[in-house]
């Protein structure tokens, strides 16, 4: 389960151990930043608990935590990452194996409608892999490390198929829903429909999302608050040949890019994996060090100081947390981390328990208030 719940009916990345936790509270849902459990975990279906079948499940369930703790697919091209492929059985910490009620393919994930997935094979293999090597695979192959704690994407999609064009909202059960949310699950990108209601409607119509009206369709979000926007069309451009244009992005700052496959699901392994890429070059850190003078006010008692010290050494890129300065209601931190200034100012607004309140780039100081 995550460790924070998102409160939406239903979301993108759901089912198996990156399940997220989905609560509905009246009609306005607020959809926060996601921490990922078993994100060092994986799911091979597998024939025999034989040897040789051991180690050829382990390369695999090793690629699929490369791919979701780095972001990247591209990675399997990489030489350091192709070594450690091939002994696999140096970097988990356990295994068991397990009966699936439901058919699953190689990625651990159940298998779209059109899928070829045979249902009688139904034994799975789970791979804990440590951390701490991951971790160091990918900077030993000059690869960034993409923590637990990513931000929730709210995802307005129209979809022009031979049914007609269609808004998918979470209730949609659609072949391109049912793989999106397959693959955003095994990639750990935390993607969420809207409700699709008559408020929604009302916000923002299918030719706006449509035509990527992002202003109008950024004003719709606010409803759900969520910490990423995606804006996606997909339409078939003539036979076998499936063209999607996406825009991600938030506070009027926004990225584009177009994806292709030969069907629905080929089109939405490109786009999570276009996706996974953006968002990990964002907020996995990489073998950069920074050192930041970090001040925050509204300290008033010692309960706060010690909640904020637990929390700031609790970031993923954060490597030590020395207090420097107390004053009056304040405190000064320095911080030494991986990764730039703005991974870390990024990562701190994903909890909002911190406000940012200005920043002098110059001598990498940042103010914030603290707001729990």
């Amino acid at each position: 389960m995550f460790k924070k719940s998102i409160q939406v009916r239903r979301v993108i990345a759901a089912k198996s151990s990156l399940t997220l936790l989905v609560l509905l509270l009246g009609v306005a849902q607020k959809l926060e930043a996601v921490t990922l459990e078993n994100l060092y975990q994986a799911e091979v279906l597998t024939d025999s608990q034989s040897d040789a079948q051991r180690r050829i499940d382990a390369s695999e369930g090793l690629s699929q935590v490369l791919k979701r703790v780095s972001g990247r697919s591209e990675i399997l091209q990489n030489p350091i990452i192709v070594a450690a492929l091939k002994t696999p059985e140096q970097y988990y910490s356990e295994f068991s194996y397990a009966r699936v009620d439901a058919a699953k393919d190689k990625a651990g994930v159940e298998p779209a409608p059109d899928s070829q997935s045979t249902v009688a094979r139904r034994q799975v293999m789970r791979i804990r892999f440590a951390p701490s090597l991951i971790a160091k695979i990918l900077r030993e192959a000059d690869l960034p490390v993409w923590g637990s704690n990513r931000p929730s994407v709210l995802s307005w999609m129209a979809i022009d198929d031979e049914s007609g064009r269609q808004v998918l909202g979470e209730a949609n059960e659609s072949l391109f829903s049912l793989t999106l949310n397959q693959v955003a699950q095994a990639r750990g990108v935390p993607l969420l429909l809207p409700l699709w209601d008559l408020e929604d409607s009302r916000g923002v119509s299918s030719s706006e999302i449509w035509g990527r009206f992002l202003g109008r369709i950024e004003a719709a979000s606010q409803r759900y608050s969520p910490d990423k926007i995606l804006v996606f069309r997909a339409e078939s451009e003539f036979s076998n040949q499936w063209r999607g244009d996406w825009s991600l992005g938030e506070g009027g700052q926004w990225r584009s890019g177009t994806v292709y496959g030969e069907t629905q699901a080929q089109l939405a392994t490109s786009l999570v994996a276009a996706l996974a890429s953006v968002l990990s070059e964002q907020y996995a850190v990489t073998s950069t060090r920074s050192e930041v003078r970090l001040t925050v006010e509204g300290i008033t008692e010692i309960q706060d100081y010690a909640e904020v010290s637990r929390y700031l050494e609790g970031l993923t890129q954060v490597m030590s947390v020395q207090p420097v300065r107390v004053l009056s209601d304040m405190i000064e931190f320095k911080l030494r981390s991986e990764g730039e200034v703005q991974q870390i100012i990024d990562v701190i607004a994903l909890d909002r328990k911190l406000s940012l309140l200005r920043l002098d780039e110059s001598s990498s100081t940042l103010w914030y208030r603290w707001a729990p």
